[in-house]
């Protein structure tokens, strides 16, 4: 019956079209299907929750087979949702709610889920066909399974598509052996070919100013005549303010204006990849060479300085009230350069699974919070995959041999903040807003 039905909706032409369309536009915004990433039927309960909605839309369908159709639909929807329940449980909400097609793929790919990532980069690839790095990931994937030619076929789409990098291909194990075959040699010449055209356009670094943009969240019943407390928020890396600034409306925070800037570097590869805008104060896609980190964390930390200087300046700030710092992932690594840079500027700092990196100049200026009397609030994660909890208890250790006034708070959970954590910083940082 099944088969037979899904016959008739190939056959119907007008509501083949439609789905055709719906299909379509839905692999290439990203968003498939939300929880039935490996199930066998998940495109075709797809398809019949597009035709019920092209059957609502006034499709010229008989009325009579327009009723059977949905109820048909209903009741494969009724059957298999406890299944898709259960499916998207095993995914994070942030990732059910707001991910691309893309970003699913790398999920299940760390998760060791191979159906779930390949069938979710082939609908990436197929609507983003210049996104090299998920080539060559589904490359990766197909060889692993031994479907040695459409992963030859892959590599050599993600050669056309630009690739220039020969050294991750040869270093990876499987891929490499694809380069030995006579198909691979001539994908081999092709990076090549990649690699000497960008090398003939040599790059120089250099300093460059520019306007840049941060967004301003006002407490619950704002009045402009009134003064209020200031909070800075850094976005992690690969995020944006929104993010963050739709998690700190659970802060609770009745007497603060929080500020939250935009990372100065766009991520340009995975913003056109995504489909959204990737931001980062790293510099990762310039790229430039190490020796200029430290310049690059100079300049980051001077522009959220000077967001600091213009939201003091333009907003209802209470004066002589020095601001409280709260970053997540990337941005409590910044955190930490603000303050040990600007200690006379800040009150205290939150860390939200902060990173560290040696290049920062932090451990040097520790000192610097213990003078001023800085206090540091670190929040993190013990399952925490993208940010290990062993870098917090490095983090912890350099804190406490420099005197400083700090505390580490250790949570079950993985990098996000859960809500019961949220309200906990929301009353730390009310407490230090008296």
């Amino acid at each position: 019956m099944v088969v037979g039905w899904l016959v008739f909706l190939h056959r119907s032409g007008e509501v083949r079209e439609w789905l055709n369309r719906a299909v379509s536009k839905t692999v290439r915004s990203g968003n498939g299907p939300r929880g039935f990433e490996s199930h066998p039927l998940r495109m075709m309960v797809a398809r019949m929750a597009e035709l019920a909605d092209a059957l609502h839309s006034g499709c010229s369908v008989r009325k009579d087979v327009q009723v059977r159709l949905l109820f048909r639909a209903l009741g494969m929807l009724i059957l298999f949702c406890p299944l898709a329940a259960q499916q998207a449980q095993r995914i994070p909400q942030p990732l059910v709610s707001t991910s691309t097609a893309r970003e699913r793929a790398d999920y299940f790919l760390k998760q060791g889920n191979a159906d779930s990532a390949v069938a979710y980069y082939r609908l990436w690839t197929a609507a983003n066909p210049r996104d090299t790095t998920a080539l060559v990931s589904l490359a990766r994937l197909l060889a692993s399974r031994g479907a040695w030619s459409d992963a030859q076929e892959t590599l050599s789409s993600a050669a056309s598509a630009g690739l220039s990098s020969l050294a991750a291909i040869e270093q990876d194990t499987l891929l490499a052996s694809i380069l030995r075959t006579p198909q691979g040699r001539l994908i081999r010449l092709r990076i090549e070919r990649n690699a000497t055209e960008l090398a003939s356009y040599p790059i120089r670094y250099a300093r460059q100013e520019r306007i840049g943009r941060y967004r301003v969240l006002f407490p619950p019943g704002y009045d402009p005549l009134q003064r209020y407390h200031l909070v800075l928020l850094l976005h992690g890396n690969g995020n944006e303010p929104l993010m963050m600034l739709r998690w700190a409306k659970a802060l609770d925070l009745q007497r603060a204006i929080i500020v939250c800037p935009e990372a100065p570097y766009v991520k340009v590869a995975e913003t056109i990849a995504q489909g959204r805008l990737r931001l980062s104060a790293a510099g990762e896609d310039l790229p430039a060479p190490d020796s200029m980190n430290p310049t690059i964390v100079e300049l980051s930390a001077q522009w959220y300085r000077t967001v600091l200087d213009d939201a003091e300046r333009t907003l209802p700030i209470v004066k002589g009230s020095l601001p409280i710092v709260v970053g997540f992932s990337q941005g409590g690594f910044y955190a930490q350069v603000l303050a040990t840079r600007y200690p006379d500027r800040i009150r205290a700092a939150v860390l939200l699974a902060p990173s560290y990196y040696a290049w920062g100049g932090i451990t040097e200026r520790l000192e610097n919070l213990r003078r001023y009397g800085i206090e540091v609030l670190h929040v993190h994660g013990r399952q925490d995959p993208i940010v290990p909890i062993q870098t917090g208890w490095l983090i912890a250790e350099l804190y406490r041999r420099a005197g400083v006034n700090y505390t580490l708070f250790e949570f079950d959970g993985e990098h996000w903040i859960p809500d019961s954590v949220t309200s906990r910083i929301g009353q730390w940082i009310t407490e230090r807003c008296q």
